[in-house]
């Protein structure tokens, strides 16, 4: 079926004006779908969509826009040669069809490498993706390893035909959703994918000027990919660190070592385009750091969280009015809930945290694999049915649905 139609403001207006503090139409409606459950929603063939850069960005897009998406974010994922062995377990292959170690399909499609040494830390490849290597052993071991990672310029993304990718998917789709880029991680989560989970915490502690010098380099990579973004046109970049969050690390450890790469990342993006618009993506608890990141100059704080305690209404009474948020809806209640509970919760997240503008209804993280297209659709329609008459929340009746 497809989504109703909105009046107004086009889906890039209104969620411009929502992330920018302001007060919108009406209330925009952008969940967290990464490329497994647009897959899923649109029929895709798993293993061959993760391992095509084009088709994965695409069914993003596409899947935002036939679900009546105000936003989404697209990805440039690695291209990668993947099969499936005997077995049946996904694998990836070298150049030479030789096997680098089995894909987590059950996770973040990352490869297991058999052989971590076979990683060049050099090799701006690797540090534009390191998410999708993993192993045992820490790609990152010293000082010298730092400093031979890789900045990976726009010469780099143009090269490797991320340009084309991205401008054609803006092309077919940016008139009928927004779409934000992604710059990755440059703290916690960085830190973990070249270290190791357990590494990671103890070099906090053991190892802090380690630390710094990886999250610097972390920050000069999502910087250079900023920069590669704005020049193609998009306006909202996201900045993840889904293990900064409070439920792994303490306020103290996050403002000596994340708030600087977020406050410098940040000035960085206003300094190549001050109409950008750049927000957080911090699983969890984030309500210690709930204003640390407006003085960052984040502009919008996502996901709220509310199994971590962020919800919408937590974050709005530390943030006050102005400060724009986005998410607030259970992940689970899109796989579990029904249409109708989950339409309540969609509705109270909107009283708690867009009364007056300045909020976007989202998820609190990215959606479950198996999450209902109707639940995903019962949200919407709840979006849908608001406005703002002089800066005040009004509900409209949702009309019923069509029996078939």
């Amino acid at each position: 079926m497809s989504p109703p139609a909105s009046q107004g403001m086009t889906p890039q207006d209104r969620m411009y004006a929502a992330v920018s503090g302001a007060t919108p139409d009406r209330v925009p409606y952008a969940p967290k779908i990464w490329i497994d459950l647009a897959a899923n929603l649109l029929g895709e063939d798993m293993l061959e969509v993760i391992a095509d850069p084009r088709r994965a960005l695409e069914i993003t897009a596409r899947a935002a826009v036939e679900l009546g998406l105000d936003g989404t974010r697209i990805f440039q994922l690695p291209p990668r040669r993947l099969e499936r062995d005997a077995t049946g377990q996904a694998v990836e292959l070298d150049s030479r069809g030789r096997v680098l170690g089995r894909v987590d399909e059950a996770g973040g499609f990352a490869t297991h490498l058999d052989d971590p040494r076979s990683v060049d830390p050099g090799d701006p490849f690797f540090s534009a993706w390191p998410w999708f290597r993993c192993s045992q052993e820490a790609f990152v071991r010293n000082y010298d390893d730092i400093a031979a990672l890789a900045v990976p310029d726009a010469s780099f993304w143009q090269g490797s035909g991320f340009r084309d990718i991205t401008l054609e998917a803006m092309r077919k789709y940016g008139d009928r959703t927004a779409l934000f880029g992604d710059l990755g991680s440059a703290t916690v989560s960085f830190c973990i994918a070249l270290r190791g989970m357990e590494r990671t915490l103890y070099d906090f502690i053991d190892e802090p000027a380690l630390v710094h010098a990886l999250m610097d380099k972390g920050a000069a990579i999502a910087i250079a990919k900023a920069r590669f973004l704005l020049g193609l046109g998009l306006r909202v970049l996201r900045l993840n660190d889904s293990a900064g969050t409070m439920t792994l690390i303490s306020p103290a450890l996050w403002r000596e070592f994340v708030f600087p790469r977020f406050r410098d990342v940040a000035a960085a993006v206003k300094s190549i385009d001050p109409g950008a618009r750049i927000y957080c993506h911090i699983c969890g608890d984030l309500r210690p750091i709930a204003n640390d990141l407006v003085e960052a100059g984040i502009d919008c704080i996502a996901p709220l969280d509310p199994l971590g305690g962020s919800t919408a209404g937590a974050l709005r009474r530390l943030v006050g009015p102005r400060q724009a948020l986005m998410g607030g809806i259970d992940t689970m209640s899109f796989l579990r809930s029904s249409a109708e509970e989950i339409a309540l919760e969609a509705r109270s997240c909107i009283l708690e945290g867009g009364a007056q503008g300045a909020f976007v209804l989202g998820s609190g993280c990215a959606l479950p694999r198996g999450s209902k297209r109707e639940n995903i659709e019962a949200a919407r329609d709840v979006a849908l049915s608001t406005s703002y008459s002089k800066g005040g929340l009004v509900f409209a009746e949702i009309p019923p649905k069509e029996t078939p």
